[in-house]
């Protein structure tokens, strides 16, 4: 798959994850709220790939609840199914 259908198809399941949120925000806001979940998610993945203990530990800061933190794994393992060919 060329880089335009990749980037297409992560565009298309970052917008899917982030519909509710968009719904509530005025039209002219919306790329920039895409652009910022963009970078957060950046930021997040290269701090698991290069110092996953840091990530672990905002991750519990960030959500204290094991359910809930086990919730988010399995959401982000639809995400990446959704955004990976």
């Amino acid at each position: 798959m060329e880089a335009d259908a990749r980037w297409q198809r992560y565009g298309s399941a970052l917008t899917g994850a982030m519909a509710e949120v968009l719904e509530e925000l005025p039209d002219e806001v919306r790329g920039q709220a895409l652009e910022t979940a963009d970078y957060w998610l950046s930021v997040g993945i290269s701090l698991g790939l290069e110092r996953p203990h840091l990530a672990r530990e905002l991750l519990e800061l960030i959500e204290a609840d094991e359910a809930e933190r086990a919730a988010l794994v399995e959401d982000a393992v639809a995400f990446a199914q959704e955004a990976l060919p």
